[in-house]
């Protein structure tokens, strides 16, 4: 494989049920001991972020927002806080919204062969259940 080819990591899971709680993404469907995201070797820089994430509106007029950070020794230049989701419903009625998975462009330095923690929370009314898929793409 070439330097110039791009690495793909990605994890998934359940926020906390509970605002204002940060989850750990640790897992990657059935394997559940994946754990924090460690850097490919041959990469300098993280620049997409894939994002599926969705808000479960279990009661009317309820809103809520949801919020991820990167931390760890593989960030290079510290901690990363980007906003992700957000959510509400209308005074008669509660759903899920649709959850596309967003592409976000980034230029972030990175640590090779450290980790990188990915972990999200969600901010605003206690709401239903919040799930969030997170691929990191490095080059």
């Amino acid at each position: 494989m070439g330097e110039d080819m791009a690495q793909y990591r990605t994890v998934e899971g359940e926020l906390s049920a509970t605002v204002n709680t940060p989850a750990n993404l640790t897992t990657f469907g059935a394997e559940t001991a994946v754990g924090p995201i460690k850097v490919p070797a041959n990469v300098s820089r993280l620049v997409e972020l894939w994002i599926a994430a969705t808000v479960d509106i279990d009661t009317a007029g309820d809103s809520a927002a949801i919020i991820m950070r990167l931390s760890g020794k593989g960030m290079k230049e510290g901690d990363q806080d980007f906003v992700v989701a957000a959510g509400g419903s209308g005074v008669t009625s509660t759903g899920t919204p649709n959850a596309m998975v967003q592409k976000y462009t980034v230029d972030l330095a990175v640590v090779p062969n450290e980790t990188i923690n990915v972990a999200a929370q969600y901010v605003g009314d206690t709401v239903g259940v919040q799930t969030m898929g997170v691929t990191l793409v490095f080059a």
